[in-house]
């Protein structure tokens, strides 16, 4: 009973020195930006960062004088907000399972067999900067440097019709990656007619589906980041009665429609997701899995996880500095002659295949 006792009172009393924190922290800013207090002091670096916790974090009081927390749904998005005041360029994201407040790094390595496996590129960006925003520049970076690989193995994150098509166009590189699946229900549950089903007639701008009835609409627009793609509809009519419908859409009365990307790109995105089931594919995408160790490595030898600076170009550097450290190291382990170390198995791993 004494320690629940102990539990409520240090609650409350950490309830009361949040709401005085609160309360001292408004009346601090309603002094610095009272009319009366002068110019140069709003223009203090650390001032105008406490503002802008402030204003993502609370509501600013209201008339008689209470102070309200904002809600998640409320709060500025992740690429704007300031996460840490120590580091306002340090920001949330999070990938599958991990959470993180920092940055990101991209590596890009030699994999060819008869060479040490160099680190060529080191690209830090922002942690809400997506792995497919970052292909260019670091392409860009590579051609600066005259680096570029002929094939370049990259995630599945980094791949979208748009690079297949721009990054050979532009630097006479062919990326190579697992291709994101056709999102629709089709193509997901294996039944049904999806994309690969229907016929499109680029030159007419003409959709035909499997039962031979042509399209009635082909619009060009954009999607919510601003890329074209094209939406074709059929005729509303054609397909109410069509025998075949339930393995076409599942919409009560809309007609089947279609949405695809500009014709270099659909037809690379295509080819793309054909070659990527072939056993020759399979065998060049395997290389990749070097990259995998590379981060492993920096981070078991060189902390490559934990920033030890402030900022976006001083972590930039530090990750430029281990990329450099680590070529050293793959440098002697190449002149010595020591092998390339096999990924490690867990105990479960070794057991399960002792067992088997």
């Amino acid at each position: 009973m004494s320690s629940l006792c102990w539990l409520i009172c240090r609650r409350s009393r950490l309830f009361v020195v949040i709401r005085l924190d609160i309360l001292l922290l408004a009346s601090a800013l309603d002094a610095i930006y009272n009319p009366t207090t002068p110019q140069w002091l709003r223009q203090i670096p650390a001032v105008e960062t406490l503002r802008q916790i402030w204003v993502q974090q609370f509501y600013a009081p209201s008339d008689d004088g209470s102070v309200k927390w904002r809600s998640v749904k409320d709060m500025p998005p992740s690429t704007i907000a300031i996460h840490s005041p120590h580091d306002v360029e340090a920001h949330y994201s999070n990938k599958r399972s991990i959470d993180w407040v920092g940055y990101k790094v991209h590596m890009t390595e030699i994999c060819d067999e008869n060479s040490p496996r160099f680190i060529t590129n080191v690209h830090t960006t922002l942690s809400t900067i997506t792995d497919e925003q970052a292909l260019e520049p670091i392409h860009s970076k590579l051609e600066q440097k005259d680096l570029l690989p002929d094939e370049h193995l990259v995630d599945g994150g980094y791949m979208s019709g748009e690079h297949l098509v721009d990054s050979f166009a532009k630097y006479d590189v062919a990326i190579v990656g697992p291709m994101r699946s056709d999102p629709s229900w089709q193509a997901q549950q294996g039944r049904g007619f999806d994309l690969s089903s229907f016929q499109i007639d680029w030159d007419n701008q003409v959709a035909s589906c499997p039962q031979g009835h042509k399209s009635t609409q082909w619009k060009n627009r954009q999607d919510s980041k601003g890329k074209p793609l094209i939406q074709i509809r059929f005729l509303g009519s054609t397909c109410k009665v069509c025998p075949v419908r339930s393995l076409c859409t599942q919409a009560k009365k809309e007609p089947r429609s279609l949405t695809i990307r500009p014709k270099e790109q659909q037809l690379a995105l295509q080819a793309q997701r054909q070659a990527q089931q072939t056993p020759d594919w399979k065998a060049i995408y395997d290389q990749r899995a070097g990259i995998e160790s590379t981060h492993s490595q920096g981070i078991r030898r060189s902390a490559l996880r934990r920033s030890r600076y402030i900022g976006l170009n001083k972590t930039r550097l530090m990750n430029i500095l281990i990329a450099c450290a680590l070529n050293l190291v793959r440098l002697d382990a190449w002149l010595n002659g020591t092998p390339l170390a096999k990924t490690r198995e867990s105990r479960f791993t070794q057991l399960r295949a002792q067992g088997a």
